[in-house]
């Protein structure tokens, strides 16, 4: 059984180098004597080898993060560029020519939509159209790429996990799992920073834009979720300096806080599908070991191993077993009564 676990180990990890995937060095099976071979003590990791996981896992959506990032360079340019442009053909309060159309350009991308400006003409309706929906794919691809971080990170937990148990054991990795906590660090920073950033947003509403508190404090709820009714906005030349700003930082502090929560959640599962794997190879292993009856000359091989996943699986069921072996000079009682024994002949 454990060397079955072991080629578990040592294919998942040619797989991993063969994808280039993040975790193929914390997977490799020959590296007994390096020195920097990591546990799960060793990552300091209070989420399931999490931390381990963490810089491969940025590391994996880097290159797609500056990319998206350019998209959203190129995207605000080309807006405000046309938006400058067709600056006749909108209507509303309108402050400077270039803040407004960077202003709208940053509302339209963040789907906030106020309202206070808008198109009025053929052309401008069907740029803002395009505008709209190059956004919405912008945010598709934003979320792919969280995505992609999420699937990586736990694909990585989960193989540092049965390294660190092919090391250490799987009872001890076991014990060690069962102490390790769910770091919710990265959500409390997060709702932390989003806090600061809607108070800074309230802050120059009521002093910037003269509103209200009740009234500041409505238009910043609606700005950070995108709701935008626009019956309240910012209506100054500052405030929409300022606003095109907090309005696309505010928008990525909520869904980063969105993003960690799911983490957190993921971690959760992960650990508890981490113990399930781990244990299923303490209880294969020691399970049919302790079944093996040498006083009565009787072993269970990897037909019974076989047999036992194909129970456990719910692939076959005790009767089948049962009435394929009546006839045979076979016992079908089994380890666990799961899978029938078999008869050894001493050489």
């Amino acid at each position: 059984m454990l060397g079955h676990f072991n080629s578990i180990i040592a294919m998942a990890s040619n797989a991993a180098k063969q994808a280039k995937l993040p975790m193929a060095a914390a997977g490799s099976p020959n590296d007994e004597n390096d020195p920097k071979k990591p546990t799960i003590r060793s990552c300091e990791s209070t989420s399931v080898a999490a931390n381990c996981a963490f810089p491969s896992a940025i590391r994996t959506v880097l290159p797609d993060l500056k990319q998206l990032g350019k998209y959203y360079g190129i995207y605000t340019a080309i807006g405000t560029l046309f938006l400058l442009v067709l600056k006749d053909h909108i209507r509303g309060h309108k402050t400077n020519d270039f803040i407004d159309s960077l202003y709208m350009t940053v509302v339209t991308m963040t789907t906030v939509g106020y309202g206070d400006l808008y198109p009025h003409g053929i052309v401008p309706e069907l740029v803002c159209s395009v505008l709209i929906a190059a956004g919405m794919l912008l945010f598709g691809i934003a979320v792919k790429i969280a995505a992609k971080y999420l699937v990586f990170k736990q694909q990585a937990v989960l193989l540092n996990a049965l390294h660190v148990s092919q090391k250490i054991g799987p009872t001890e990795a076991l014990n060690e799992i069962e102490t390790l906590k769910i770091d919710y660090t990265k959500c409390m920073i997060s709702l932390a920073v989003m806090g600061v950033h809607f108070v800074v947003g309230v802050f120059v509403l009521c002093t910037v834009e003269k509103m209200e508190f009740e009234d500041a404090f409505y238009c910043a709820i609606s700005t950070m979720t995108t709701v935008g009714f626009g019956d309240e906005s910012f209506s100054t030349e500052f405030g929409r300096a300022f606003g095109m700003i907090w309005v696309f930082t505010g928008t990525s502090c909520v869904g980063q806080l969105l993003l960690y929560i799911v983490e957190v959640y993921i971690d959760i599962e992960a650990k508890k599908f981490v113990k399930w794997v781990i244990a299923s190879n303490v209880i294969d292993r020691n399970g049919i070991e302790a079944a093996d009856d040498l006083e009565k000359d009787k072993a269970h091989g990897a037909a019974d191993f076989i047999l036992y996943k194909l129970k456990d699986t719910g692939k076959i069921k005790q009767e089948n077993i049962s009435s394929s072996t009546k006839n045979l000079d076979v016992d079908d009682r089994s380890v666990l009564k799961v899978i029938p024994t078999q008869s050894s002949e001493k050489k």
